[in-house]
């Protein structure tokens, strides 16, 4: 099953779908389902297609991609494959080998991506890892215990703050004992931009706020930059001059 943008049309000309549902322990083959639950350790083997939606809750390992209008995930999930889905909303740790697209993404915990994060809205509370792009309209990473990396950064709205913490502490100070809980980046671009705890190379956009806890290399703006007295900013420079 290939990889592709979610359409009404799609879905609809399936008809009726077997539902999949699995509890403890156990393996499925992939394939397209209506609903889809999975509630114990197990394992999908191949692409899994949802017309419905997807629920998982334990421990889940699929074997290829994801194809579905709702993701709904608590605990531990693992996409060998490209995620894709209009809504995403993952609670605990989530690793994709691939790249996600969605219309909103929101995160309690740890998102790890081997490839390209796309949606129109992402609210991520935890740890973002990716050696791609994070492309959303609005960006807001609130940083929980542990350091998250992501190689590029672009939205219209980018806000990146430190949280106090979250349910999910326990599980960071097992899997991750020692890390600072910053946010690198190579590049952040977007027409607001507001940092905190952050190390980039380069940040551009229109109006920026250098929070406190920051160390950026160069910031290009073309309207206005705050910088916090703590905070680093190396060099600095007007677009448009």
């Amino acid at each position: 099953m290939e990889t592709k943008n979610l359409e009404t049309k799609d879905f609809e000309r399936r008809g009726e779908l077997p539902n999949l549902t699995m509890s403890g322990f156990g393996k499925a083959s992939g394939g397209e389902y209506g609903n889809v639950q999975i509630d114990g350790v197990t394992k999908v083997a191949g692409h899994l297609s949802a017309l419905y939606g997807i629920r998982s809750s334990g421990v889940t390992t699929i074997e290829g991609n994801v194809y579905t209008p709702e993701l709904r995930s608590e605990g531990k999930l693992s996409v060998e494959g490209a995620l894709i889905a209009r809504t995403t909303l993952l609670d605990g740790m989530c690793k994709v080998g691939g790249r996600i697209e969605a219309d909103s993404v929101k995160l309690d915990g740890m998102l790890t991506a081997g490839g390209d994060i796309e949606a129109e809205t992402f609210i991520g509370r935890g740890v973002v890892k990716s050696e791609g792009l994070l492309n959303a309209g609005t960006i807001e990473l609130g940083l929980a215990h542990k350091a998250s990396k992501i190689r590029e950064i672009g939205g219209e709205t980018v806000i990146v703050s430190r949280l106090g913490g979250s349910g999910w502490g326990w599980l960071w100070s097992w899997a991750m004992p020692s890390a600072e809980s910053r946010l690198d980046a190579e590049v952040i671009e977007g027409d607001i931009v507001r940092l905190e705890y952050t190390h980039a190379a380069v940040v551009r956009g229109g109006q920026i706020v250098i929070g406190k806890g920051c160390r950026i290399g160069k910031a290009e703006f073309k309207t206005r930059l705050t910088v916090h007295p703590d905070s680093i900013v190396e060099k600095e420079e007007k677009l448009g001059e």
